[in-house]
């Protein structure tokens, strides 16, 4: 049987996940609302340009900004919720016992892109405050009041695969083939 969320155990682990979680439903909620936002955004231009014959191309500046948003605030909830895309191509090719040492090394090189990522975007998030950088769109705006999503995106991120791989270790054998069988894996 795979462990619920009641009986994992507390401490800091326990903290985090309790940490992530909520966090990671914020995130969820703000990133389809902005997908929404997106989508009456679009219609609005596409109205104005073709009904009113109004371009309004700076509408679509904002649609991707946020969408960097949406990106951001998405990444973390993926990973909790399992949306996001696994290989499961060598399953069936490695003997049961060895899967939960391959989703393992797979959860392992999402930690490590994590912290790649967070390292790499909050760099960038640096330049662009230390050189205080304009967008090039027919809005111009600060980049430093977009891009400072990435490096709380990337964290989140980064704290969900810490979760998520400290977690998916204290599996047996057994809750991880339940687990994969659980997710059509």
């Amino acid at each position: 049987q795979i462990m619920t969320h009641s009986s994992r155990s507390g401490g800091f682990i326990g903290a985090l996940e309790s940490f992530t979680r909520a966090v990671n439903r914020i995130f969820a909620l703000l990133a389809s609302v902005l997908v929404f936002v997106i989508m009456l955004m679009v219609l609005a231009a596409v109205f104005c340009r073709y009904a009113l014959n109004m371009p309004l191309a700076w509408l679509l500046d904002y649609t991707i900004f946020m969408l960097t948003f949406v990106f951001f605030l998405a990444l973390a909830p993926a990973l909790e919720s399992g949306s996001h895309i696994e290989v499961d191509l060598f399953d069936p090719l490695l003997p049961r016992s060895w899967h939960k040492a391959q989703r393992l090394v797979g959860k392992t090189l999402t930690l490590i892109f994590a912290a790649v990522l967070l390292w790499f975007v909050t760099r960038t998030f640096h330049t662009v405050v230390d050189d205080d950088e304009l967008s090039f769109t027919m809005t111009t705006i600060y980049l430093k009041y977009v891009y400072w999503i990435g490096p709380v995106g990337a964290l989140q991120f980064f704290l969900t695969a810490i979760v998520d791989i400290v977690r998916f270790a204290s599996l047996t054998t057994d809750q991880v083939e339940a687990q994969g069988a659980a997710t059509g894996h």
